[in-house]
C-alpha cells in the first residue's frame, strides 16, 4: 500500500535545513519561485527593479547582436536548469540542483526538454541583486564549476563591472573584473564580444529613495496561506509581503502568477525583447521583461500606495515616459504591453488583463500565441481596444507607436 504523502501548498510546510530533489521539487503545489543547490532550498527574489532590468536587457541584446546566425540557443530567466550529480543521474527523484539562471546559452539540443534544461549550459550569465549576491559569487560559482559549466558571468550593477570565469581542468579561472573602457569576450563563443560600458550605458542608478508605506501592520506577513483571497489588497500591503512568491493584484484582489514557463515561452519572449530591444536602442523608451512590477492607480491623483489596489507583472513592456519610473517599477501604463499565453494564463491575458490595461490607457496591448503562432495587436482608440488583426505566418507586424518597427511573425515562433 502506497504511503500517503501531504501536499506541499506552501513553503511554510517544508522544512529549510532538509534536502530535497527535483521529484519534490516537481510535487509542490505553490506558485513560489525558488531554486535547488545540492538539494538545499534558496527563496528566489522578488521582482527586481529597473537597474538589473535595464543590465539584463543590455546584455541580452549585445550576446544576441553578436551571432548573426546564433549557434545556440539563448534562454532568458525564469528557465529551470537541472544540474545531475553525474550523467548517469538524470532521473527526477536523483537530481538535487535546479536554478534559474538570468541568461543562459546551451548548444546541445539533447538537454532542453518541455521543463527546461538537463545538464549544464556552455555559458551562464547571472546579475547581481541586493539579495543575490553571496549566492551568485560564491555558491552558485562553486555549483556551475562543479557541474563542468564551461564559462561564467557576473554582472554587478553596483560596481558596473562583469566577472569572468573560465572552466580549466575543473576549476574556474578568474579572467579579470571587466569594467569601462574593457572590451569582454566570451572564450567559448569568440564572435561574442561588445564594450562593457554598453552593458551599463543607460541604466538607471541602483540607489533609490523609496518611501514606505505609511500603514502601521498588526503582523508580518510571510506565507501567501496568511492572506484572504476573498480580500482586497493596496500596493502598500503588497510592498511588505515577505514571501518570495510571485503574485499581481488586480483591483485589489491577489491572483497567482504561474510557475516557470516553458521553453517555447521564453524563446518567443526572447525574440520579441531582441526586435523591439534592438530599434528601442535608439529611442527615448525603455523595454522590461517580467518581473517587472507595473503598478496601475484608479486615477492620476490616487498615486500613494495605500490608494494603488493594482499591480502586474507583463512579460514584456514599453515605457516611454521617464517619470514613471522608480526603484520599485514603474507607476501608471506603460506604452505598449505584450503578454505570451501559457495554458494557465491564456483566459486572464484575454480578459482580465485585456480588460485592465484598455480601463488603464495602455495604448497597445499585443497578445501572443505561441501554440497557434499568432499576435493579435489592439490599440487604444476613445478609452477603447480596436483589434488590428491577428498576424501569423508571413504578415508583417508593425506598430502604431513605433510605425518604423516592423518584422515577419514567423521571425518570432521559428525556434
Amino acid at each position: 500500500m502506497k504511503a500517503y504523502v501531504p501536499e506541499v501548498s506552501s513553503l511554510s510546510q517544508l522544512d529549510l535545513s532538509k534536502r530535497y530533489s527535483y521529484a519534490d521539487y516537481c510535487s509542490w503545489k505553490f506558485k513560489e519561485r525558488v531554486e535547488l543547490i545540492k538539494g538545499f532550498i534558496y527563496k528566489m527574489g522578488p521582482a527586481p527593479g529597473p537597474a538589473y532590468q535595464d543590465v539584463f536587457g543590455n546584455l541580452f541584446l549585445e550576446i544576441r547582436s553578436c551571432f548573426r546566425n546564433p549557434p545556440c540557443p539563448v534562454y532568458v530567466a525564469p528557465f529551470e536548469v537541472r544540474l545531475p550529480d553525474s550523467q548517469k543521474e538524470t532521473d527526477d527523484a536523483q537530481i538535487l540542483s535546479v536554478v534559474h539562471p538570468d541568461l543562459c546559452i546551451i548548444c546541445d539540443p539533447g538537454k532542453t526538454d518541455a521543463r527546461g534544461c538537463v545538464g549544464a549550459p556552455d555559458l551562464i550569465v547571472e546579475i547581481l541583486s541586493r539579495g543575490s549576491i553571496k549566492k551568485d559569487r560564491e555558491i552558485k560559482l562553486t555549483l556551475y564549476e562543479e557541474n563542468g559549466v564551461k564559462e561564467y558571468w557576473v554582472a554587478d550593477p553596483f560596481q558596473k563591472v562583469i566577472h569572468q570565469y573560465i572552466l580549466e581542468n575543473g576549476r574556474y579561472r578568474h579572467l579579470s573584473p571587466f569594467s569601462r573602457g574593457n572590451v569582454v569576450r566570451s572564450v567559448q563563443f569568440p564572435e561574442l564580444s561588445f564594450e562593457v560600458k554598453n552593458t551599463f550605458e543607460d541604466v538607471l542608478p541602483t540607489v533609490y529613495k523609496v518611501s514606505e508605506p505609511a500603514v502601521p501592520y498588526l503582523r508580518t506577513i510571510t506565507s501567501l496561506d496568511q492572506l484572504d483571497f476573498f480580500k482586497r489588497y493596496s500596493y502598500a500591503e503588497y510592498f511588505h509581503w515577505k514571501f518570495e512568491e510571485r503574485v499581481e493584484l488586480i483591483k485589489g484582489f491577489i491572483h497567482k502568477m504561474s510557475p516557470a514557463p516553458a521553453p517555447t515561452h521564453q524563446m518567443v519572449l526572447g525574440k520579441l525583447f531582441l526586435r523591439l530591444g534592438n530599434f528601442l536602442e535608439k529611442q527615448a523608451c525603455r523595454i522590461y521583461p517580467a518581473p517587472f512590477d507595473v503598478r496601475l492607480p484608479a486615477s492620476r491623483k490616487q498615486i500613494q500606495d495605500k490608494q494603488v489596489y493594482t499591480v502586474v507583472q507583463p512579460d514584456l513592456c514599453v515605457i516611454c515616459d521617464p517619470d514613471k519610473i522608480d526603484g520599485r517599477g514603474c507607476i501608471g501604463a506603460p506604452d505598449l504591453v505584450i503578454e505570451i499565453l501559457s495554458r494557465r494564463t491564456a483566459r486572464k491575458d484575454t480578459t482580465l488583463k485585456f480588460t485592465l490595461y484598455e480601463e488603464n490607457g495602455v495604448k497597445e496591448y499585443w497578445v501572443v500565441d505561441p501554440f497557434r503562432k499568432t499576435i493579435r495587436q489592439y490599440v487604444l482608440e476613445n478609452g477603447r481596444y480596436r483589434e488590428l488583426g491577428t498576424f501569423t505566418g508571413d504578415d508583417e507586424l508593425s506598430t502604431t507607436l513605433f510605425p518604423k518597427l516592423k518584422f515577419e511573425v514567423n521571425g518570432i515562433f521559428n525556434l
